[in-house]
């Protein structure tokens, strides 16, 4: 009987925990409203251009042709992520 109660009382509390978690989790999953419509883009476009200065520095004194490949491919990198920005910018214009 002992086995029974127990086993009874682990399903019980296992359903109670997971009706309360399916409660919250709508609540934690709720995306939180963004200040700046193109915060997002803004913050992909600041970080893809310190990574393009960081490689210029970095490569400076050695230009081999694997260095002007990775450097080529971050600057299309940084033009895409200011073309977003530039999208963003134009569809949400400053109140």
């Amino acid at each position: 009987m002992n086995t029974f109660r127990a086993t009874a009382v682990a399903v019980l509390t296992t359903v109670a925990f997971g009706s309360f978690a399916s409660i919250a989790a709508p609540a934690a999953t709720a995306k939180a409203p963004s200040h700046a419509p193109c915060a997002t883009q803004q913050k992909q476009a600041d970080k893809a251009s310190a990574k393009l200065d960081a490689l210029k520095a970095k490569y400076a004194a050695h230009p081999t042709k694997k260095n002007k490949k990775a450097k080529k491919a971050q600057a299309q990198r940084v033009r895409h992520a200011t073309d977003r920005l530039n999208t963003c910018l134009a569809a949400h214009p400053a109140a």
